[in-house]
């Protein structure tokens, strides 16, 4: 949803924080997103898997959660939020 903040691939940081600022609807060939140096990018929603579901980003925890020593407590684990933390 617009306004969600992903993580995306990142070849000098391995991951970076980016915000949806557009809508994603699905067969969307795009992602519109706006990283955290205010720069824009857009990202390619590639079909993956036998559904051709799109391969979008792993979602960010909430702040609140950001840097938890418990990595259970986390929203959603994955790597780029263990790395995070």
């Amino acid at each position: 949803p617009q306004g969600a903040r992903v993580w995306i691939p990142d070849h000098a940081e391995v991951w970076r924080v980016a915000e949806i600022t557009r809508g994603y609807r699905e067969g969307d060939a795009v992602l519109h997103l706006r990283l955290e140096d205010g720069s824009v990018r857009l990202e390619l929603c590639s079909p993956v898997g036998p559904s051709c579901a799109p391969h979008l980003p792993p979602l960010c925890n909430p702040d609140c959660l950001s840097g938890a020593n418990d990595l259970v407590a986390l929203s959603h684990l994955h790597e780029p939020a263990v790395l995070h933390s």
